[in-house]
């Protein structure tokens, strides 16, 4: 579906091991979902009894508030990125997206100018797409160098633009 009208990046897929680490919370999730309908209708707390009630409030209370925990660790890891740039109508949208589900919302820019690879303060990499109004967006951030080269490589050959490598400050440089 991508034309020279729209161009879709996506971000580099999730190792297997993070996919099933989500997959591990998701099920936890769904596992604190059949222990809440346990104990509300199954246990045999008596409600009417108020130490029984409070009891089973303060269960459901600490289920509740694991599932919150654990789905929030499952989509954190499950959640991946994808920029979908229209040309004609000079619109972006920053798309997160986990399985089916994806949500974002659509931003205007003049015009694209360069892929860049800074090193931050944490000794991570960070890969940019820059627009000419020396507004950028993230991309995505690397632990290695050579991961973030070929994302960055990757995103110039989609969007037809130059790299600039700006990961030792004291000697930037283009590539390609």
């Amino acid at each position: 579906m991508e034309s020279s009208q729209k161009r879709i990046v996506n971000q580099t897929d999730r190792s297997l091991i993070i996919k099933c680490i989500a997959a591990f919370f998701f099920i936890a999730f769904l596992f604190l979902i059949f222990r809440s309908y346990h104990i509300t209708f199954a246990s045999g707390y008596d409600l009417s009894n108020k130490k029984q009630f409070v009891m089973w409030g303060k269960e459901l209370k600490n289920i509740l508030l694991a599932g919150v925990f654990v789905f929030a660790i499952g989509s954190y890891l499950a959640k991946r990125k994808r920029i979908i740039f229209v040309n004609s109508s000079k619109k972006y949208k920053i798309e997160y997206f986990i399985g089916p589900f994806h949500w974002g919302s659509w931003t205007h820019y003049e015009e694209l100018k360069m892929i860049g690879i800074f090193k931050n303060s944490k000794e991570i990499y960070e890969v940019n797409i820059w627009f000419s109004n020396s507004r950028h967006v993230k991309f995505d951030n690397f632990q290695l160098y050579n991961k973030a080269l070929v994302e960055a490589q990757y995103l110039a050959e989609t969007l037809k633009l130059p790299i600039w490598d700006a990961s030792d400050p004291k000697n930037p440089d283009f590539i390609k």
